[in-house]
Order: structure tokens, then sequence, then C-alpha cells
């Protein structure tokens, strides 16, 4: 609400425009003007700096043709904007403060929040207010470094505020009365001052209630007992000499008791950014305060031991003195204890006591939480080797079964035999290979296979050709059966060329070509898988007994084709 955007300001502008309109109806001439107004502030630029002088201008310009006191036109003004905000943000603004001294003096804790929560800090330049009360029952309210928009809407502000939350008519005027929010001289400072008269009897501000006794003498509360209530306080006077200290800040300090300490000595204040002095901190009495204590003055030469404390600065008129109640600014037990405090060094009503226990059970729950984490990833490592591990097993299959009867057995159902009408088989074996296994070694022989039949298996695939098995020399393989096919013979006899084709490449390990001898014949076949712990894919029928037959009967380097597969 203390910054007003671009489209705010036009937003503003259309709706206090509207607020005359019905003003002009029926004056042709006036009305015209009022149009030409309203398109001016349509299609305003408030993006610059003097967009304050742009929107008093368009608002001078609605005054004079209404007739009406620019004063009027400028609070009309205000007052719209704060129900724009209001429109937006009304359960936040009606919990800021129960009377409008409170409502002001508020804004600073809350623009405190907003900063932090965005990660910002305040300057010597942020907006702040200061709202007193006077004597007489009137308050006086002090912007300082305002924002120039929001300086020229306050006065509707302060009015709309009264209505829409305390239900106050009030009278406001700006007075040259002006203080600085550092304490410098009050004419070189930037800042508004508003004196806020009440119209009616009503509160704005809290008082005392009738009876209750201003006199020190009659507190029924000892100073010992106020210092262990509330150990992190301390006062101090107009010279800024420390006169009373909690036990909390006495034990950081480690302080003489008998020796009359200055503020300036023990402490730096942190946030607002102002001066140790007794003037400024009157100034910033609805600030929330955060001080620090210094390394010298708590006995150790390690920053990290210091303590920051935040609270509130409350000025006690009856002894001109000022009383910072304030809480430790810590949430870990270690940060605690580095600082030779323990949880019972703090009260039991203080918040701080939550915080701390809350951050530990944070902590524990983030140790329980990486070890989740870690054994999420450890889980996530295995399933993916299982998944590999997984795919490697469905790919051996379907590399050995036809993908059907792979997808029942990776699934554990049981494969039926089944009758193929129109598959053509091709069987070949290597002449002489009694011969050559007993002129060479072993392995010699199993290396001249492997190199072999790698050939005819990469030329199945080509070809899409099922292999159906190898024992031996013998080569099975057959069209027509894990793909049905009309022309199933005509691939299988690519396959008996190139075979023939290949075994020349391939020398016995006594230097000669491979010769081979091929028989190839079609017909129906029964199919099934035979065997449980090493499962065989298997052929049976007249017509496999008389393809083998076929390459039995065949001559070496010779493809014999049945007459059925010729047809």
């Amino acid at each position: 609400m203390l910054y007003m955007k671009p489209q705010m300001i036009q937003q503003t502008l259309k709706r206090t425009l509207q607020y005359y309109e019905h003003q002009v109806t029926g004056y042709r001439d006036t009305e015209k003007n009022f149009y030409n107004i309203s398109n001016r502030c349509s299609y305003a630029d408030h993006s610059n700096k003097e967009d304050i002088e742009e929107v008093s201008g368009i608002l001078q310009c609605t005054a004079n043709v209404l007739g009406l006191k620019f004063e009027e036109i400028q609070e009309r003004f205000g007052e719209e904007f704060f129900n724009i905000c209001f429109d937006d943000n009304e359960r936040v603004l009606r919990a800021v403060g129960g009377t409008l001294q409170d409502f002001f003096n508020g804004f600073d804790a809350l623009l405190e929040h907003i900063r932090t929560s965005f990660g910002k800090q305040a300057t010597l330049e942020s907006p702040s207010f200061l709202c007193k009360e006077l004597p007489e029952g009137t308050l006086i309210l002090h912007y300082f470094h305002p924002h120039h928009i929001v300086g020229f809407a306050m006065l509707g502000m302060i009015k709309a505020a009264g209505k829409k939350i305390y239900r106050l008519d009030v009278e406001v005027n700006q007075v040259a009365e002006k203080l600085c929010s550092d304490g410098s001289n009050p004419g070189n400072c930037n800042g508004l001052a508003f004196l806020i008269r009440q119209c009616e009897n009503a509160n704005i501000t809290k008082n005392l209630p009738q009876g209750t006794s201003q006199v020190p003498a009659d507190l029924r509360i000892s100073i010992n007992t106020f210092c262990r209530a509330f150990p992190f306080h301390l006062m101090f006077d107009p010279h800024m000499s420390v006169l009373q200290l909690g036990e909390g800040l006495r034990k950081q300090l480690r302080c003489d008791t008998h020796k009359v300490l200055k503020f300036e000595d023990c402490f730096e204040i942190i946030s607002p950014k102002v001066n140790a002095t007794f003037e400024r901190v009157l100034l910033r009495l609805s600030t929330p305060f955060v001080i620090r204590t210094k390394p010298e003055a708590s006995g150790t030469e390690n920053k990290d031991k210091v303590m920051e404390v935040k609270g509130q600065m409350i000025h006690v008129s009856e002894s001109n003195s000022i009383l910072f109640l304030g809480s430790p600014c810590v949430d870990k037990l270690d940060e605690l204890m580095g600082r030779g405090l323990h949880l019972s060094d703090i009260p039991i009503h203080d918040a701080t006591r939550d915080v701390i226990l809350v951050g530990e059970q944070a902590k524990a729950q983030d140790g329980l939480k990486k070890r989740m984490d870690k054994l999420k990833a450890t889980l996530e490592r295995t399933h993916q080797a299982l998944e590999e591990e997984k795919k490697k097993t469905v790919d051996l299959l379907y590399s050995i079964f036809p993908g059907d009867v792979a997808q029942q057995l990776w699934q554990g159902q049981q494969v039926q035999a089944r009758k193929f009408d129109d598959v053509t088989m091709l069987f070949s074996d290597i002449v002489g290979f009694t011969a050559i296994c007993a002129q060479c070694t072993p392995m010699q022989v199993i290396s001249m296979l492997n190199e072999l039949y790698t050939r005819f298996d990469h030329q199945c695939g080509f070809l899409d050709i099922y292999k159906v098995e190898t024992i031996g020399d013998a080569y099975c393989v057959a069209a027509g059966l894990h793909r049905k096919s009309l022309c199933h013979a005509k691939p299988i006899a690519l396959m008996a060329l190139k075979m023939m084709e290949l075994s020349e490449e391939v020398l016995t390990p006594d230097g000669r070509p491979i010769q081979m001898r091929i028989g190839i014949h079609s017909g129906s076949v029964l199919a099934g898988v035979v065997g449980v712990r090493m499962p065989r894919y298997c052929l049976f029928g007249n017509n496999v007994t008389l393809a083998s037959k076929f390459e039995s009967g065949s001559h070496p380097r010779r493809i014999n084709v049945s007459p059925t597969t010729y047809q």
C-alpha cells in the first residue's frame, strides 16, 4: 500500500473520475470535457518520476470542469486508492491494530515482515510511520520518507482507513510540524505530518482503565522478579546508560554489575538502520528492533558467539527511559549451547523455546529424510539393474523362441503345441565333419563352427528366417513358422544359396574351404516347447523327417530341393 505501481495509479484515477461521472450527465459541454479527461487518464504513462505532476494536472482539470475544490478531488483520490488496497487485503488490514493509532504504528512491523519475506532489508530511505497521541486527545501521524504519490494521497487514505476499518469520521489536516526518523535537523528531513481529529466520541487510542495506578511504588513486582521473568530485556536512559539488564543478557555480557554500562559499548542496533541514540529510538518505537551483543562485551573474540535479540522498544514515560523486551534469535540447540545458554534460560512464555524444539525435531526429520533418500537411491539403482537384467532375459527369450512363444514363457504361461500348414525347412551339414574333428583339436573345431554359424545367423536376421537349432555340424532353419507367409519357400532358397557362398569364405583348420550339403522341403509341421529347465522349441512331423532326408541324400556343394518346395 505504500508503493504505487503505474497500473494502480491509473486504476485509482479511473475510479476517482467514475465517482463524479453522474454529476456531468445531461450537461453536454461539461460531459464532453469530462470525457476528454477520462480519455487522457486511460492513456497516461505514470512510470516516470513526474507522475505526481501528471496526476495533479488531471485532478486539477477535473476540479475545474466540475467546479470543485482541488483538495476535495485530491482527498477522493486517496480514498479510492485505499479502497483498492482494502478490497485486495481486507483481512490483513483489519488485523493490523485495534485502534487507528495502533493501525499506523503497526505498519512498520508489517513492512519489515514483507521485506524479510522477499529477502530485502530496510534502509535509511525506507518509509516508516510514527503516530503519537497529543494531550488534547488528537493524533499526529508522521510519515517518513514517503512515496511521492502515496504522500499526495495520504489525506484521503487516513479518512478511508478510519471509515472502512474503525467506522470513524475523522478530520485530517496536513501540518508543518516535522520530525526526522534519524533525529537530524527537521528542516532537512523528508517527511510529512498529519493532524487527526475525531468528529465524534469514539476510541482512536487505547487509554488506561480508570483507577489504574501510575505510581512506581505501587508496582506489584520487584526488579529481581522482573529480570527473571524477562531475561532478555534491558532499560536505558536518555544518556544511553544501561539501567537494568535481564539475567540472560547479563550472562552473555559477563559484565560487572557494579559498573555503569553504556549501550554502545555492549550492543549495536542491527535493524532498523538508525544510530543508537535515545531520540532516534523514540522515533521508531513502532518498528521491531534487532540488537546484537558486541564480542568485546561478551568476553569472546569469535563473532559467531555473539547473540542477536529481536524485540520491541517501549517508552517508559514515568522514568523517561526506554525498555527493550526481546527474545534471542536462535532456532537450534547448538546455537543456544554455543552461547552458554540452556533451554531453562528462556522463559516458558517465550515462543523461542518452541522454535528451538521444533528446529531439533526438523533436524531429526531431515536426518531421517536423508537416510530415506539414500535408501531410495539404492532401491532405484537396484530396480534399474533389475530392469536391465530383465531386458536381457526378455531379449534372450525373443532370440531363442518366436515372439508369441517368448511372451507366453516370460509371463509364466503354458505354451500349447501348434500345427503350421505352410512351412519350408532347411537342413544342412558339413561334408567330412567327422574327419575334420579327428584331425583337429576341439577348440579349433569350435572356433570354425562359431565363425561359420555367426555368418549364417546374421543372414537369418537379414532374410527374416527363424533359426530352429544347431546340433554339431547340423544347421536347421525354417520360414513361415514364426511369421505366417505365402512365399515362405523363396527366403529359404535364398538362404541356401547364401550359405553355400558363405561356407567358401570359412576355412577348415587344415586350410581348405568348408563344403556344405543342403536339403529343403515344404509342408505342415507340429511345433511346441519341450522341457522346463532348458526349454527348446522343436519341430515334429513327417515333413521334418523328409527335409532331413533330402539333406542326407544331397551331394557336397549341392542343394537338394523337394518337388513340393520347387512347386
